[in-house]
């Protein structure tokens, strides 16, 4: 018999109705049950936080690639920059005609990297911060600012004032014409005279090129109300000074433009960048803000996507485990649910109710994730913006800030996934038909129909297989999105979670004739024997875990196996030499020929390759462009060929003008193969080249395309150097060697064979270090997870552990019970897990891998690190169901479970 309805609206009948349901049942648990709510809201968080925190850490990688001009002057509408080395400074005079009477700001720029000068005991490479130097027009800034901001002065700091005094520094007429006239005056963040107690008038030693620099402060950056603070790394010197301290006279590395303001945003700025196109001929190409900042994204973009993916790993178990209490609280609820259904409470209405119960934990979960994202992110970021400088460019960055899209995504995502765990439970709890007033927990020893598990498991196995063979998605820059990589992963994790909870039976039988002489094992035996869902969807959490981080291992160790194999076969050389300043992947500070001409014509080296590398800007995106003497690659076999060369012309530099060989990396981001044209961009106009053969290069994702060095220099006008590698002659110590070049040249780096190899490797798993601790988390949320599900499952059987104790075992042996319960859940999913770490690795391997980076690896299974996974998880696991158990022996006998 049902009780009539209040005469209200449908639909407001129904809000009240699913208010009501909320606030009489469900919250009424909720308050019951504090402690594990809390944790499970916890565990909620703990996945959000981890996506959270790595979008916050990449979006502030990518944003400290804004260009530097901006914090002394406005955003630039227009940049002109060379597609391959520099730009003539000839080119002003011009711009300034083409643009005379337009109201146009040209502003000219050098922009190089720096780093301060290596400690003596020091010896590992990147282990300095990038110092960036601007060259800048420094009379046009102060004019500049004279005409917008009459409070910012460049030209009116003393020695007296020091750069952290918050008064105005004293008028000094004659700064201007000082710094004008001293070539080492510069400019520096107040943050870095700060943190370092520099004052004006400070000295400042720096590595440029090959030397050591002695920079005096003339005074602080003074920073704009409407831009962000000046990054601490930044120092600013007029250009001519520059110029002359880096040996680039007569160069530019790009030069900006500031549209009139009536001008921003119409039609007649696209007339004036395409004057200043027109102008520059093929001299450069003229790019704006937005597009540069597009570019240092997409440069990422593979690294950004594959970590966003891996947090998404804490997310997934998170799922899980909100599916497990939610389906959980279905079971302990079912009388009520009963009786609100014999009392008139339609399905929809359970449903709802159910529904609003997982968004409001989505909520929550995703508010307290976003707020522990934040704080993760301040070290995540600190991790990701050393691989970025490792990998990709200069960055600066040491903090991440709050980006509201990224916390709407964050939350959203927290809502759909808690939603998504949800529904299944709360449609099970609409099915619940009045007459089924069962005892509480005899839900929990029904067995579920086998078949189910098999009818969804066998499809998403198959789904994933079919998925991996799906191509890449291309995206800008030429870069490749594996989705059908990432999809059949997903799926596989899924199917395989599914399947592995039938091996508790299979456990279970095999266990029966060891357990049958302790009561203790064959009480948590029939429990295996007879799994809940529960115990099923515990085993997916730890397989989801532990499958992601097996797999992630094999992916390591391949990749570890085949950097170790390439640097073997490719550094072959006694000693290498670089400028000690190159401390990130666009750290291009070169060697003057006098410099490495000195160097190589030694009698104590009897071989050597001179090798000049620069950033190459591709129609279709950025590349690495290493001119080189193929001839000694060749002498000393230091290629990894994919595809070798038929024709030998390329080994002979009277004969291989137009001939090139690439990476593997630049075939499958552009699609290139042996015999292809390829049009290259020099100051000498286009070169058109035949790619003769294709080598195997993990140093560098975006693609390296090789000529010899002589005709690189000729093309960029240029007789400087970026690396030498040194063959030593026969009996000389090339420690020795090393000692001496060192004294000899203070600004330069000079690594032995051994000492290269181990920083290449240590770099390499220094890249690797955030996903280790996303792993981490992953197994930890699971394991975690483990312990709720047990603790519920004895909440559950409340009145079966009164009798067991009635009957005299002592909280020790159900401790014993559950601990096996819990060990037996654990070692499911862990050899489950097992299992499908190898097909994901393989997934790792041969399509995301391949499709991301364009990389062939040697494929290793490494057999220690994956069972000592396996062990570590069946041990905690085995601990925390003691833990459990220990604590429901103990429960009394009118808890409300």
């Amino acid at each position: 018999m049902t009780t009539a309805r209040p005469s209200l609206p449908k639909n407001a009948a129904q809000s009240a109705v699913v208010r009501t349901i909320f606030t009489r049942v469900i919250w009424r648990h909720w308050k019951q049950e504090t402690r594990r709510s809390l944790l499970l809201l916890i565990l909620l968080a703990i996945g959000v936080a981890a996506f959270f925190s790595i979008r916050l850490a990449n979006r502030a990688a990518v944003a400290s690639f804004a260009s530097f001009t901006n914090v002394v002057t406005k955003q630039t509408d227009a940049i002109l920059a060379a597609p391959v080395g520099n730009l003539s400074d000839s080119i002003l005079e011009e711009l300034g005609t083409a643009l005379k009477g337009d109201g146009v700001e040209i502003i000219p720029i050098l922009e190089l990297v720096a780093a301060t000068p290596r400690l003596s005991q020091e010896t590992k490479l990147n282990s300095r911060p990038p110092i960036t130097l601007l060259g800048l027009d420094l009379v046009a800034l102060q004019n500049l600012a004279d005409r917008e901001e009459q409070d910012r002065k460049w030209f009116s700091q003393t020695k007296a004032a020091p750069s952290h005094q918050t008064t105005e520094p004293q008028a000094a007429p004659n700064d201007l014409w000082r710094i004008l006239n001293q070539p080492n005056a510069v400019f520096c963040s107040e943050t870095m005279a700060r943190e370092d107690s520099l004052n004006v008038g400070s000295n400042l030693s720096m590595v440029l090129n090959d030397k050591q620099l002695e920079l005096e402060i003339c005074g602080i950056i003074p920073g704009r109300s409407d831009q962000p603070a000046v990054p601490r790394n930044l120092i600013i010197v007029d250009l001519p000074a520059l110029q002359h301290l880096a040996g680039k006279q007569g160069l530019l590395d790009r030069i900006e433009f500031l549209f009139p303001p009536a001008v921003k945003g119409t039609p007649a700025a696209q007339t004036l960048i395409d004057k200043i196109e027109k102008t520059a001929g093929g001299r450069g190409r003229v790019k704006t803000p937005e597009s540069r900042r597009e570019t240092a994204a997409v440069m990422t973009q593979g690294f950004q996507l594959n970590l966003t993916i891996l947090s998404l790993l804490a997310l997934l178990v998170g799922i899980y485990l909100i599916f497990q209490s939610l389906d959980a609280a279905v079971v302990r609820r079912r009388s009520e649910i009963a009786t609100l259904r014999a009392l008139g409470v339609t399905p929809r209405e359970i449903l709802y109710a159910w529904v609003l119960e997982a968004l409001i934990l989505g909520i929550a979960g995703g508010v307290l994730g976003t707020f522990g994202g934040w704080l993760l992110a301040q070290g995540a970021v600190r991790v990701v913006s050393t691989t970025v400088n490792a990998l990709y460019y200069a960055t600066n960055v040491t903090a991440a800030e709050l980006h509201l899209g990224e916390t709407l995504l964050a939350i959203s995502t927290a809502v759909a996934c808690s939603v998504l765990a949800g529904w299944l439970p709360a449609s099970r709890a609409a099915l619940i038909p009045p007459a089924q007033l069962l005892t509480r927990g005899m839900d929990a020893k029904e067995p579920e129909p086998q078949l189910r598990h098999i009818v969804w498991g066998t499809p998403l196995f198959l789904a994933a297989i079919g998925l991996a063979l799906l191509p890449p998605i291309a995206l800008k820059g030429g870069g490749h999105f594996p989705l059908g990589g990432y999809l059949s992963a997903l799926f596989g994790i899924l199917g395989g979670g599914i399947i592995t909870g039938e091996f508790l039976l299979l456990l279970g039988f095999v266990a029966a004739p060891l357990t049958k002489n302790s009561a203790s094992l064959k009480l948590g035996n029939s429990h295996i024997s007879q799994p809940t869902g529960r115990h099923r969807w515990a085993v997916a959490a730890l397989l989801c875990a532990v499958a992601m981080t097996g797999g992630m291992i094999i992916l390591v160790a391949s990749f570890e196996k085949s950097v170790s194999l390439w640097i073997q076969h490719t550094l072959q050389a006694d000693l290498y030499v670089t400028s000690d300043a190159n401390q990130t992947a666009t750290s291009y500070n070169r060697i003057p020929e006098a410099t490495w001409s000195a160097i190589v014509t030694q009698t104590d080296i009897s071989d050597s390759d001179v090798a000049l590398i620069l950033p190459a800007e591709l129609p279709n995106g950025t590349v690495r462009l290493m001119g080189t003497n193929l001839a000694f690659y060749e002498r000393h076999n230091q290629f990894t060929w994919l595809q070798k060369p038929t024709d030998h012309r390329i080994y002979q530099t009277s004969e291989n003008t137009a001939l090139c060989i690439v990476s593997e990396a630049f075939t499958e981001r552009f699609g290139n193969r042996v015999g292809d044209p390829l049009e290259l961009p020099t100051p000498l106009g286009k070169q058109t080249l035949t790619i003769a053969g294709i080598y195997s290069d993990y140093g560098d994702e975006k693609g390296v395309i090789m000529v010899d060095r002589t005709h690189l220099s000729r093309w960029m006008n240029t007789t400087d150097a970026s690396t030498l590698s040194l063959i030593a002659s026969p009996g000389t110590d090339p420690l020795r060697l090393q000692s001496e070049l060192r004294q000899r040249h203070p600004g330069l780096a000079i690594l032995t064979n051994t000492h290269l190899r181990n920083e290449v490797m240590r770099i390499f798993r220094q890249t690797f270090a955030i996903t280790y601790a996303l792993e981490g988390i992953g197994i930890l949320v699971s394991l975690v997870g483990l312990g709720t599900t047990l603790a519920s499952i004895l909440l559950e059987r409340k009145n079966e552990l009164t009798t067991l104790r009635a009957l005299g075992m002592t909280p020790r042996h159900i401790a014993f019970a559950t601990a096996w319960e819990g060990s037996a859940i654990a070692f499911c999913g862990a050899f489950g897990g097992l299992l499908m770490s190898i097909g994901l690795g393989a997934v790792l391997i041969y399509v995301v891998n391949k499709q991301t980076f364009g990389w062939t690896l040697q494929p290793m299974v490494p057999v220690r690190p994956l069972l000592a996974l396996v062990c570590g998880v069946v041990l905690c696991g085995s601990l925390t169901a003691w833990c459990v158990g220990r604590w429901g022996s103990t429960l009394p006998a009118d808890r409300e479970p």
